[in-house]
């Protein structure tokens, strides 16, 4: 009895390492495969994650946004997909996923000019979707679109007020 059971101790230890193996190889594949791979070595703060996709971008602060917000003064420029901006986003956000940014450089252009302070999001400290808006705004005309990193799990972490339902 005791042979037996150490017999199977013996194969769950070589199934176990087979399979950490394998997982290990398969990680390693995905990462070498990714279009954006995460560095093996790094910083993994929340500022440095983050700032893999805001090179040479202005990041807005919470406190700020919500500041401009409150003033009046902050346009809000949704970039996740239409599902999510349906079941939520900020107040009086405009869906705008990058792709989309060209179909309202005109109107955000005056809005920019006019002191309305523009301010690109999107959900997770690495959703490079705003980062990318911001970039196509900018390389559009658009002066000084700034980026609220995380911006939909910030906002209502911090109870602030959410809209739900479709673009206008």
């Amino acid at each position: 009895m005791r042979e037996r059971f150490l017999e199977i101790l013996r194969q769950g230890i070589r199934q176990g390492i087979l399979l950490v193996a394998l997982g290990t190889a398969l990680g390693i594949t995905w990462r070498e495969l990714a279009p954006d791979p995460l560095p093996w070595i790094g910083f993994w703060t929340p500022s440095a994650v983050a700032g893999r996709h805001l090179q040479g971008l202005e990041e807005v602060s919470l406190g700020e946004a919500w500041s401009l917000h409150h003033a009046g003064r902050a346009l809000f420029l949704d970039a996740r997909d239409s599902m999510a901006f349906e079941s939520g986003h900020l107040p009086g956000a405009i869906h705008t996923p990058p792709d989309q940014g060209d179909a309202h450089v005109p109107e955000l252009q005056a809005l920019s000019q006019a002191g309305m302070a523009l301010i690109a999001y999107c959900d997770g400290m690495d959703c490079p979707l705003s980062s990318e808006l911001a970039r196509v705004l900018q390389g559009r005309g658009v002066p000084a679109v700034k980026v609220l990193v995380n911006g939909w799990s910030l906002w209502q972490r911090a109870g602030y007020p959410v809209e739900r339902g479709k673009a206008p």
